[in-house]
Order: structure tokens, then C-alpha cells, then sequence
């Protein structure tokens, strides 16, 4: 019995280090553009809605992005994370950031979170 359990921590432990491998820094994705979406309906959520790219060759996983979403006067009114699980390598793909609050935003600023 005790051989299995053995064997599945050797197996979790292997896809541990097999999940990690791929993950690189986000030093070759650019944010190229964020427009705030926002719905007629006053009880709809605004959106962030970000342009990444990758600019290497390599995929590059993951991608966390955070958007500050301000008020009348720049008054931060909140901010959000939003990530992208992967992104191939010369690709674009576009993210969300939802923003469920009142009052309604007037602007939304987004970037590029630090690797942890």
C-alpha cells in the first residue's frame, strides 16, 4: 500500500514542475489598447476591454492585467485583475475587465501586472 501513494506523489509532484515549466516573464507582451465599454443600460456592467500582444516567438503564460477604473476628477472608483491563461507567440487577444460599481466610470486605465 504503500508503493501507490508513493507513486501518486511522484506523479502530482511530476505535474507540478511539468505546469510550471512553460511559464515565462511577460517582458515581450505590450498592452497595445484599452477602450472602456460602456453598456446604455445603467445596470450593466462596464468593461475594460485590453489589447495584449506578444512580441516573442514563444508562448508566454500567464498574463495578468489590472484596470483601474476612474470617476468624475480621475477619482479611483476601483480596479480589477483580469488574466489571460496563455498567449501565443506573435498573437493578440483581448481581455476583460468587468467593473460592476456605482457610480458609473467615466475612464479605465489599464496595465501590466508584475510577475509574482
Amino acid at each position: 500500500m504503500r508503493r501507490p501513494r508513493a507513486t501518486r506523489v511522484v506523479l502530482a509532484a511530476g505535474l507540478l514542475i511539468g505546469a510550471a515549466a512553460p511559464v515565462q516573464a511577460t517582458g515581450s507582451v505590450t498592452l497595445q489598447e484599452t477602450h472602456l465599454h460602456t453598456p446604455p443600460d445603467s445596470h450593466e456592467p462596464q468593461r475594460a476591454q485590453v489589447a495584449l500582444h506578444n512580441t516573442g516567438a514563444d508562448p508566454v503564460a500567464p498574463v495578468t492585467i489590472l484596470c483601474t477604473f476612474t470617476g468624475a476628477g480621475g477619482a479611483v472608483l476601483d480596479t480589477q485583475t483580469a488574466a489571460v491563461p496563455e498567449i501565443a507567440g506573435r498573437a493578440t487577444v483581448q481581455v476583460e475587465a468587468i467593473y460592476y460599481g456605482y457610480p458609473r466610470a467615466s475612464g479605465a486605465a489599464c496595465r501590466l501586472a508584475e510577475p509574482r
